[in-house]
């Protein structure tokens, strides 16, 4: 354990390499790959539309007509069918359309470093299963990229583990701090380290988990009971878990059980204050589809609603199998002021926003637990925005903004924070009045082709 921790400090203190120029990459996945065992990380670097400037791109307005767009595989859906196939003892084909994002491609890397073998094909994947307890320790570090499902999802199941695992990720997933998953690790015997600061990554565990009782503060992400109930087919005993705080991203953690209830799962989920947790063996079924990514579609409203053309979507997923449908549907229905909870669908803050300025306006609840992603998506949603001209207000649980504002052409670089989600809103309102956007890559977290449809 002392070697380990000794050697992951001497990486971290060592000059990083980036791999892709005038972008930042704060991550030690240059010293990695010269160690060998590490697939190399390389973010992806736009070549397609717009023009590259040191770490910038700058995308020049434009008209548009009718539109066709295509939307990338749900992430969600992706990232658990991955662990819970890595988990089975059969090979599970995962088909799609479009193409996954970094998001998924770093939980495949993961994997592959935990000894799952996973071929990849251009509408399908293949896990081979390498059982519950088929994981091995990793030659180096596990990297999650910006994935933070990802990194949740896999800190549980690396503590599983009789063996010292470290995880890290980029240079914004590194401020997210998630003290609830560490407890949970705490609670059930393994050892954990991590970073302090500014900087909780990376994160140092060493298994194995044993049954037992845990706390789980549900107010801020259902992400770390979702990664709890993921690994519960290797452990050897059942998990109380104790509800505390008022739960968020409810659906999320709903389709966590909803697919382990497809491979022989029995747990359920009914948001009371206790929940009991329980192993069970894996049956995947041969093929899964992956539905595409609902949440996507906000942009391509956002997209139409500036350009005021009609947008196609050619692989629109059934409401069964998207999260925030009703929402998206609503917007089409509300007339006047419109009132929108996003509790359990904060993802789709910035775009919304922008399409209540340039609608009917109207006000956005619920969403208090977006501070806490890639970025503070509330105050950097309402900044964004004004770079554009266009004015909202935050408030502790949402935005508040006014209707029939017009965007107009930012004076400077707008800054995008290297949040997937703000980075394309802003692409979307400067595909109609030009601007220069910081971090030209991280959109590809969950839709590589997304600079394609618009520039």
């Amino acid at each position: 354990m002392e070697e380990v921790v000794e050697k992951s400090l001497l990486l971290l203190s060592l000059p990083l390499i980036n791999h892709s120029k005038g972008l930042e990459c704060n991550s030690p996945v240059g010293v990695l790959e010269s160690m060998g065992g590490l697939e190399s990380w390389k973010p992806w670097h736009s070549k397609q539309g717009g023009e590259g400037k040191g770490g910038s791109l700058t995308i020049s307005a434009s008209s548009a007509t009718t539109v066709e767009w295509t939307l990338a595989p749900s992430k969600s859906h992706m990232i658990r069918w991955l662990l819970l196939s890595a988990q089975g003892n059969k090979p599970v084909t995962l088909k799609f359309s479009g193409s996954p994002g970094e998001d998924v491609i770093s939980m495949v890397r993961c994997l592959r470093q935990l000894n799952v073998d996973i071929e990849i094909g251009e509408d399908e994947w293949i896990v081979n299963g390498v059982g519950p307890e088929g994981f091995r320790r990793p030659i180096s570090i596990l990297h999650c990229g910006n994935s933070a499902t990802t990194l949740r999802l896999l800190t549980i199941a690396a503590a599983r583990l009789d063996c010292p695992v470290m995880l890290d990720g980029d240079r914004t997933l590194r401020k997210r701090h998630s003290e609830t998953l560490l407890h949970i690790l705490e609670y059930l015997g393994a050892e954990v380290s991590h970073g302090t600061g500014l900087e909780a990554l990376p994160y140092l565990v060493h298994g194995p988990l044993k049954p037992g009782e845990v706390t789980l503060d549900v107010k801020r992400s259902s992400q770390p009971l979702s990664a709890l109930l993921l690994s519960m087919p290797a452990l050897d005993g059942p998990i109380r878990v104790n509800l505390a705080g008022d739960g968020v991203s409810r659906k999320h953690a709903q389709l966590s059980f909803e697919l382990a209830q497809k491979t022989g799962s029995e747990n359920e989920i009914d948001w009371r204050p206790h929940i009991i947790l329980k192993p069970w063996l894996i049956e995947c079924p041969d093929v899964v589809e992956i539905p595409s990514d609902r949440s996507l579609e906000s942009f391509a409203m956002l997209y139409g609603a500036v350009h005021n053309v009609q947008i196609n979507i050619s692989n629109l997923p059934s409401n069964e199998d998207s999260l925030g449908a009703e929402i998206l549907e609503s917007l089409e229905s509300q007339e006047g002021l419109v009132e929108i909870d996003l509790r359990d669908a904060n993802d789709l803050l910035p775009p919304l926003t922008a399409i209540l300025a340039l609608g009917s306006g109207g006000t956005i609840s619920g969403a208090a637990h977006a501070r806490h992603k890639e970025s503070n998506r509330i105050e950097k949603t309402v900044e964004l925005l004004a770079h554009f001209g266009i004015q909202a207000v935050a408030n502790e649980e949402g935005i508040s903004v006014e209707g029939s504002q017009t965007p107009s052409s930012p004076e400077g670089v707008v800054e995008t924070h290297a949040d997937h989600r703000l980075w394309m809103t802003a692409a979307c309102l400067a595909s109609k009045v030009g601007a220069t956007l910081t971090h030209p890559n991280c959109f590809a977290a969950s839709d590589p082709n997304f600079l394609s449809r618009i520039v």
